[in-house]
């Protein structure tokens, strides 16, 4: 099987509410699992940060689908590459948004605010990791 992660940032077209983020979480987590796909989402000042793995067809068409949302614009890709084993395989999508681990994180990274289109990609993946462990319940 060919898998791939894919890291992208967008910005939302509008300040995300927890019900907006809660939606959508809950739509992912029900597209990615019959989809074998897994994840890690970030939110923070209007900047999404998102790894998708999984089987690269399917990851490429998602991607198609999460480009054409409305709520979102300015949608970059970060990195596009072949891996082994997803990082991410324990969560459908996980999610992380501002808590004290951000900003210590983004403090690591230099950064005071959250600004994914600074990030090298592998800052992006290694952010999302991190986060991995200090999710939000939502």
């Amino acid at each position: 099987m060919n898998l791939i992660r894919l890291v992208y940032y967008s910005r939302a077209s509008r300040e995300m509410s927890l019900g907006d983020l809660k939606s959508i979480l809950e739509v992912a987590r029900s597209n990615n699992d019959s989809l074998e796909i897994c994840g890690m989402l970030s939110y923070d000042k209007q900047y999404f940060l998102q790894a998708l793995e999984g089987e690269r067809g399917a990851v490429n068409e998602l991607y198609l689908d999460i480009a054409d949302d409305p709520r979102h614009d300015e949608i970059n890709i970060i990195s596009y590459e072949y891996i082994d084993a997803p990082c991410f395989k324990q969560w459908q999508m996980g999610y992380a948004g501002s808590s004290a681990e951000f900003t210590r994180l983004l403090s690591d990274l230099g950064q005071s605010e959250f600004l994914p289109d600074e990030m090298t990609p592998q800052q992006a993946l290694s952010f999302l990791q991190h986060l991995s462990g200090n999710q939000a319940d939502i």
